[in-house]
């Protein structure tokens, strides 16, 4: 067999074993070779990972969201349209910077669905001050959700439970304004409990707010608002950031599970190939 051949052969070998779902003992298996074999047979192949190149987007969407390969640090940027990855980056952390580097390499969208981090909206707004932002409403759901419990402690939290949960049901200008009005009375109505406080001595403070969660609440959707639903009326805008979750995070962080043994360098060059097999 030429080399040529051999080395194409192996490479796809290597692509299928990083990217799919069988392990090395399961090539050497199917080829009644020893895993010793597959694994020198691989060795010289983590060089020259696929680099991203930019794609259209479809409708000028944008959806974007963010992985870490280790702890809170050392991260994968991906922004993908409806149908494919669109590029990709591996950056220290998650943060203005990170984000700013990426949208400057990519083309300008006309909407862009994001999770809300305040580096990644910073960013957004400088590099693109024109686009549409769509705040992923499942982001804000769950996360409120996470801070309210299944049975919150007091009527404000039971209330405001039932006004969180609701969001994911709407879908037209009305729906939203009553949803909006709503809002608005509950924080009219339990303004003086949000601001009880609990005295007590700590090292850095002699009180806090009684009702802390209650409050995170309150402001991550007040922060939300003006991004929350820009959807409505753009049937063709995802109200939520699942289409990277679930179609890439998911199984990128099975990936990552699966090889959770490799270095960071050989986890980035793993990443690279998943997403460019992606980007149609």
């Amino acid at each position: 067999m030429r080399l040529d051949t051999v080395r194409a052969s192996h490479q796809n070998l290597f692509v299928s074993w990083l990217t799919g779902t069988h392990t090395l003992e399961d090539f050497a298996l199917s080829r009644k070779i020893s895993r010793q074999t597959i694994h020198e047979w691989f060795s010289p192949l983590w060089v020259n990972p696929p680099i991203p190149t930019p794609v259209a987007l479809d409708r000028g969407i944008l959806i974007v969201d963010a992985i870490s390969l280790r702890g809170r640090q050392d991260v994968v940027l991906i922004g993908r349209t409806l149908g494919k990855v669109v590029f990709w980056s591996f950056a220290l952390h998650e943060n203005y910077s990170s984000w700013k580097d990426f949208f400057l390499s990519i083309p300008i969208p006309a909407v862009v669905v994001c999770d809300g981090r305040r580096g990644l909206l910073q960013a957004l707004r400088e590099v693109f001050p024109q686009a549409y932002v769509q705040r992923c409403v499942i982001h804000i759901v769950r996360y409120a959700l996470s801070l309210l419990t299944q049975k919150p402690k007091y009527k404000a939290g039971i209330d405001l439970r039932f006004l969180v949960k609701s969001i994911l049901t709407i879908r037209t200008r009305r729906q939203k304004r009553r949803w909006r009005r709503a809002f608005m009375k509950w924080c009219k109505k339990y303004q003086a409990f949000l601001f009880e406080r609990t005295y007590g001595e700590t090292k850095k403070r002699s009180w806090w707010y009684t009702h802390r969660k209650l409050r995170t609440v309150r402001s991550l959707i007040l922060h939300a608002l003006p991004h929350m639903f820009t959807y409505i009326g753009h049937m063709y805008i995802p109200r939520t950031t699942n289409h990277v979750e679930g179609g890439i995070n998911t199984r990128a962080k099975e990936l990552l599970e699966r090889h959770r043994g490799l270095p960071l360098k050989k986890q980035q060059i793993m990443m690279a190939y998943y997403l460019s097999r992606k980007q149609g």
